[in-house]
C-alpha cells in the first residue's frame, strides 16, 4: 500500500544520502590533489622565476620503478599520477633567492627532459616566502591537471554542502511536522 508521507520521507533521506556520497567523493578528490594543486597555484601566481645552476643530474639508467619502490618513495604521487612509474632522474640545483642564502634543491625530473638540457642553467619558479617550495618552470604544467581537479572539487563540494544542508533542513522540518499528526 502506498503511503505518500513515507514516500516523501524516503525521498528526503535518499537526497541526503546522495549528497553525502558525492560530498565524500569531493573530499577524497581534494585530499588526493590538494598538495600539487596548491603548489601549482602558489607558484603560478605568487612565484618568482630565477635561473638555477645545475649541480648534478643522476639518471635512473632506464629502470622503471616497481609499485613497492614507488609507494615507498612517494605514496601520494603513485596513485594520482600514472607517469610516476616512468623513469625519473634526480636533479640537484642551486638557486639564489633574493635576500636569502643560496639554497640547494632536489627535483625528480623525467629522463627524457633532462637529456634535452643544453646548458648548465634552468629556470626555476620558487615561492619567495618559502624558497623550498620550488619546481622547474618548464615542468610546472605537470601540476595543471591537479590544480583544475582541486578547483572543481572545491566548487562542487561547496554546492553539495549547501544543497545537503538545505536537504537536511527540509527533512528535519518534515519530520517535525509529522510529529504533530
Amino acid at each position: 500500500m502506498f503511503n505518500p508521507k513515507e514516500a516523501t520521507e524516503d525521498s528526503h533521506a535518499l537526497n541526503l544520502a546522495i549528497f553525502c556520497f558525492v560530498g565524500f567523493a569531493c573530499l577524497v578528490s581534494i585530499y588526493i590533489h590538494y598538495d600539487s594543486g596548491l603548489k601549482y597555484w602558489l607558484l603560478e601566481y605568487f612565484g618568482e622565476e630565477d635561473q638555477a645552476v645545475i649541480l648534478n643530474i643522476q639518471d635512473a639508467d632506464g629502470d622503471r620503478l616497481t609499485l613497492k619502490e614507488a609507494l615507498h618513495e612517494s605514496p601520494r604521487d603513485t596513485f594520482k599520477n600514472s607517469r610516476h612509474f616512468e623513469t625519473h632522474g634526480t636533479m640537484i640545483v642551486e638557486i639564489n633567492p633574493t635576500g636569502n642564502n643560496p639554497l640547494a634543491l632536489t627535483f625528480r625530473v623525467p629522463d627524457t627532459w633532462s637529456a634535452r638540457l643544453k646548458s648548465e642553467w634552468i629556470p626555476v619558479t620558487y615561492l619567495s616566502a618559502n624558497p623550498k617550495i620550488a619546481h622547474p618552470s618548464d615542468l610546472l604544467t605537470e601540476f595543471w591537471f591537479d590544480a583544475r581537479v582541486l578547483l572543481w572539487s572545491l566548487g562542487i563540494g561547496a554546492i553539495v554542502f549547501f544543497l545537503g544542508y538545505r536537504s537536511a533542513q527540509k527533512w528535519s522540518r518534515f519530520r517535525n511536522r509529522m510529529r504533530h499528526y
